[in-house]
C-alpha cells in the first residue's frame, strides 16, 4: 500500500518534528514548508494527500493559501485540516478556508491527528467529497 502523503505548512520548526513524529515514517510521506508561498508550491508539485496547515504564517495565512490553492490550475481534492494556536481561527477556517477540520494546538487533538487525518479521508486515503 503507498504512503499517503501529508503536507504540514508551519513557520515553527517545532511544530514540524511534533507532527513528523506523530506521523512517523512508517505509514506516511511527511514533507514541511514553513511558509504560504512554500506551502502553495509543494502542494502544487507533491499533490498531498492532506494538508496540515497553521493559520497564521510570517507572510499571510491560511486563508491565503487556501484562496491560492483554489486558484492553481490543478484544483486541489485534498482536505485541509487547519491546526492553529489561537482558537480565535476557527470560525475564519471553516468560514473563510472551508477546512475539513480545526485543531487547536497543544490540545489532546494533536495526539489525535492521524486518526483526524484518516477520519477526513474516511479511512480510504481518499478526500471524502
Amino acid at each position: 500500500m503507498a504512503k499517503l502523503k501529508i503536507l504540514i505548512i508551519d513557520d515553527d520548526l517545532f511544530w514540524h518534528r511534533l507532527m513528523k513524529r506523530l506521523f512517523g515514517d512508517e505509514d506516511y510521506d511527511v514533507r514541511t514548508a514553513d511558509s504560504c508561498k512554500a506551502g502553495v508550491r509543494m502542494a502544487e508539485q507533491h499533490r498531498p494527500d492532506c494538508i496540515l496547515l497553521d493559520f497564521h504564517l510570517g507572510d499571510g495565512d491560511a486563508v491565503d493559501v487556501c484562496t491560492a490553492l483554489k486558484r492553481s490550475e490543478a484544483k486541489p481534492q485534498y482536505p485541509v485540516i487547519i491546526v492553529s494556536s489561537d482558537p480565535g481561527a476557527e470560525i475564519a477556517a471553516y468560514a473563510e478556508c472551508r477546512a475539513d477540520y480545526f485543531v487547536l494546538k497543544g490540545s489532546h487533538g494533536m495526539l489525535e491527528l492521524p486518526s483526524i487525518v484518516m477520519k477526513v479521508l474516511g479511512n480510504t486515503g481518499t478526500a471524502v467529497s
